[in-house]
């Protein structure tokens, strides 16, 4: 697998660097497998010469972009840079988008994570396709690109040699997605074992602050409380439109409008926010989360904590019980 890298102003070091650490870990892996090294790679900027990293450290590059790179696939890092930096930049940021176009219509897959999948949204890749980005760019990349499917809580998403990664620690995701489209799922568990790298698929849901979710208008607020003060009585998509004074039909408009979700979806989640408060800080059964939560029965309870959180609530529990030890 040949892997460019891309620098620009402001990119972050940490992945150059990081994904440079595991292709070498990699190939040594293999070596010692009996298998001939696998991996190259190499750090592009747009005049071959040395790029300012986001920390304002000199990141020293292989060579400039050109038609004929010589590659399988292309990793776009996120930047480091404020709104005034960004738009000294835009005449780069389109150039390198001109560049990745050509790329992609020429065969190779493309990978972006954190900011850098604005950049490939900018580049019009993006349109009518599924994709992700880190939860604090969700509301500007739908604002700015309106026709991408955007996938709120994936960490990952993949269409048409297109990989998107969310966090500005996905580029671990993103490179891991990358090797098994290139060289097959077993050498990519290979790495992520060697790597010590937790390949366990997640969700965004989990890293959202209630508070971001709500902050979007003031009709979310209102609907938090009215689902929180329910207590073990479950409330239902009815109930909560009546006590907001909308039909059911305007409430599922206007909840598809501020979340991109239905009315139900929001219920499920604040009660899953709820149990995880639970979980993490009292010593109450499952039984009773489950109840205080407003569910009837244990089963429907852990069947929407696992839907959110990719984890059963026992799991949920333990894990965090270990990273506060």
């Amino acid at each position: 697998m040949k892997l460019a890298i891309v620098a620009l102003e402001g990119c972050m070091q940490s992945a150059v660097a990081g994904i440079a650490d595991i292709l070498t870990l990699a190939n040594h892996v293999m070596q010692l497998r009996g298998s001939k090294a696998r991996f190259s790679w190499q750090t592009l900027s747009l005049d071959g010469k040395t790029v300012r990293a986001g920390g304002g450290k000199l990141l020293a590059v292989d060579g400039a972009f050109g038609k004929r790179t010589a590659c399988d696939a292309i990793i776009v890092p996120g930047s480091l840079v404020d709104h005034l930096t960004a738009e000294r930049l835009q005449s780069q940021y389109d150039r390198v988008g001109a560049w990745l176009r050509q790329q992609h219509a020429g065969g190779r897959l493309i990978g972006a994570f954190c900011s850098g999948v604005l950049l490939l949204a900018n580049a019009g890749l993006l349109d009518g396709r599924r994709a992700t980005i880190t939860w604090w760019l969700q509301s500007e990349l739908r604002r700015r690109h309106p026709r991408i499917d955007l996938a709120s809580d994936a960490v990952i998403t993949q269409a048409d040699r297109l990989v998107c990664a969310a966090g500005p620690m996905s580029w671990v995701d993103l490179l891991l997605r990358l090797i098994e489209l290139v060289e097959g799922p077993e050498v990519a568990k290979v790495c992520a074992d060697y790597a010590v790298i937790d390949t366990a698929q997640r969700t965004q849901a989990i890293f959202m602050p209630l508070g971001y979710m709500l902050g979007q208008d003031p009709l979310l607020i209102k609907a938090d409380m009215l689902v929180r003060r329910t207590g073990k009585a479950p409330i239902t998509v009815r109930s909560l439109a009546h006590a907001l004074g909308l039909s059911e039909r305007t409430l599922n408009r206007r909840f598809r409008e501020l979340t991109h979700e239905p009315p139900q979806a929001f219920i499920m989640r604040r009660r899953v926010e709820h149990a995880r408060t639970l979980l993490e800080t009292t010593a109450q059964p499952i039984k009773a989360i489950a109840r205080a939560t407003g569910y009837e029965d244990e089963s429907s309870f852990r069947k929407a904590f696992r839907k959110l959180t990719l984890l059963s609530p026992q799991a949920y529990r333990a894990q965090r019980s270990m990273r506060a030890a």
